[in-house]
């Protein structure tokens, strides 16, 4: 099966169990009343709300993938319910709360170190006239690293599907997505483009009610006649954005589920 059977399997399972919509939409809710608190709080205030709830993310978002994978995995062939997100979330969150730290331990120290190529490059040429050479080589530096923290991350982002549906540990987790990979390449590369779109789906969305909440608050105190209109307008790309965060969240996991499994199998 490749890239696009695997999408139309996963969209075939939503279908059957809309309780996977439902878990997301609860999700994308909350990010919603998280997002809306931070506005309306003073900058102080608004600032240590938001890295208090990043730290909470931290540590719900390992139940909640294991939880929905667990359902994605079951709803592949029959119904699911919350119970399955409940033992899924459960019998995965340490495993998956420690790949999600090793991985982002990994990507930091990659993004330091070649932090510390720019520098070191910088240094060594600035004494000299190498001048546009010198800058082009520091792009290039950090464009390697980019480069390799996106390879690391394609290359290990099916363990989370390997911990929850193959029962696997940490390390054999990111050993199997290395090799499901390597052995399906470029159905893996048509996975990841489909992903990309849908990420890129969800960030316009975002950014349209970013902007649209941004314009009516500078345009209040100026045209008190607007606001019932921006209110309107900013309600419903409000709910716009919910429904594609929902519909994203349901699908990707299901889809992540489906091209894994069909990929063990032709193995």
């Amino acid at each position: 099966m490749g890239a696009i059977s695997a999408f139309s399997t996963a969209v075939g399972a939503l279908r059957r169990n809309a309780v996977l919509l439902g878990v997301a939409f609860a999700a994308a809710l909350a990010n919603v009343a998280v997002t809306g608190v931070t506005l309306v709080l003073p900058p102080s205030v608004a600032a240590l709300a938001s890295v208090t709830a990043s730290g909470a993310a931290l540590v719900v978002a390992p139940l909640f993938v294991g939880g929905l994978l667990a359902m994605a995995h079951e709803g592949l062939d029959g119904p699911t319910g919350l119970a399955t997100f409940t033992a899924g979330g459960r019998a995965n969150y340490l495993p998956i709360l420690g790949a999600m730290v090793l991985l982002g331990v990994l990507v930091v120290a990659l993004g330091v170190a070649v932090s510390v190529a720019v520098l070191l490059v910088v240094g060594l040429l600035a004494s000299t006239d190498a001048g546009v050479s010198g800058l082009a080589l520091s792009a290039l530096v950090g464009l390697v690293g980019v480069l390799a923290s996106s390879l690391i991350l394609f290359v290990v982002q099916f363990y989370a599907p390997a911990i929850v549906v193959s029962d696997l540990e940490v390390g054999a987790a990111f050993q199997r997505s290395a090799d499901l990979v390597r052995e399906n390449p470029v159905s893996t590369l048509g996975y990841t483009a489909v992903l990309v779109v849908l990420g890129g789906v969800t960030g316009v969305a975002g950014v349209a009610v970013a902007v649209a909440g941004g314009a009516y608050e500078s345009a209040e105190p100026m045209a008190p006649a607007t606001p019932e209109l921006g209110v309107g307008v900013l309600g419903v790309l409000v709910a716009v954005s919910v429904a594609v965060t929902t519909v994203v969240a349901a699908l990707a996991p299901t889809y992540q589920v489906a091209f894994y499994a069909d990929c063990l199998d032709e193995a």
